[in-house]
């Protein structure tokens, strides 16, 4: 091989090698993160029978139909979704919904930015994201069986962010 093909050959594979630098900083440079920030709690609430319904909404305060059973704690989930190098449409989701200690997940509300409350369960919602923007969730539960003094119960459950 000649020194002038073999010259050649070390441009094509500095050309090269630099495409794929430059492939892999667009990757990171375009980055999606997400994370909580606050975990949902009900708190605590009054001992009662079966078939009572509270609802934890996305700015901390229990309402339902035995919302006067609340007693204090209650702070509605946050999680941070980061998005670098332009926005991005995506669906956010709540699912793999368990429950423990005797409830029943109605729904689960959430709110985007500054939107107004919905629900991210079922088919969830479909958002634009940019820079960094909060989710704020809650729980809408009714109670499966008669709670006493120092039981408890507990949801879990999976936010999944898929890119359209």
């Amino acid at each position: 091989m000649s020194a002038r093909t073999h010259r050649g050959f070390r441009r094509l594979q500095k050309v090269l090698l630099g495409g794929a630098l430059l492939a892999a900083l667009h990757a990171v440079f375009a980055a999606f993160n997400m994370t909580e920030v606050v975990t949902p709690s009900l708190g605590t609430v009054f001992s009662g029978p079966s078939g009572r319904q509270f609802i934890l909404n996305t700015d901390g305060t229990v309402t339902g139909a035995d919302a006067a059973d609340y007693l204090f704690g209650a702070v509605s989930g946050q999680l941070s979704l980061k998005k670098t190098r332009g926005p991005a449409a995506v669906n956010i989701v709540a699912e793999n919904i368990t429950t423990s200690g005797g409830l029943t997940v109605n729904a689960v509300p959430c709110k985007w930015h500054i939107d107004p409350q919905t629900t991210c369960d079922g088919a969830g919602i479909n958002v634009t994201v940019r820079g960094n923007k909060l989710l704020s969730v809650g729980v809408d539960i009714t109670t499966s069986q008669i709670h006493s003094g120092r039981d408890t119960a507990s949801v879990t459950y999976d936010i999944t962010v898929t890119f359209l």
